[in-house]
């Protein structure tokens, strides 16, 4: 069973996303903030680790460093709320393998999870 990490400030997007993965059969993990998001991380194995972009404190990008400063080849997906803040082409040079809006529709959120849990990398679609 895959392990999936979900770091987000808003605790109903936290929900949300957590009983949608854990009707698909995989085992998850919250964390409501960058901090405590990469403290889990250190802790225990992930096999996938999905972060809000934009947290009070620490923000997604700063995960994504911590997260690969550590030499660990998890794939990671970023998320936002409002906006979209780089283009497709960025996304495999922020070290990520998909960027999502959250307003993602459940059917393509559940592809980019099997796709990044293959470890591919979503250059030309942001969804």
């Amino acid at each position: 069973m895959k392990k999936i990490l979900i770091i987000d400030d808003n605790e109903d997007i936290l929900v949300m996303f957590e009983q949608l993965l854990l009707d698909q059969g995989f085992n998850v993990s919250t964390a409501i903030n960058g901090i405590t998001g990469i403290e889990l991380f250190k802790r225990e194995s992930f096999d996938l680790v999905i972060t809000d972009i934009n947290m009070p404190g620490i923000i997604g990008f700063d995960v994504v460093e911590n997260i690969k400063n550590g030499f660990m080849t998890v794939p990671i997906i970023l998320m936002s709320a409002d906006y979209l803040p780089v283009e497709p082409d960025n996304v495999k040079k922020l070290g990520v393998n998909a960027i999502i809006s959250k307003t993602i529709d459940d059917n393509d959120f559940c592809e980019v999870i099997r796709c990044c849990l293959e470890d591919k990398v979503y250059e030309s679609k942001i969804f």
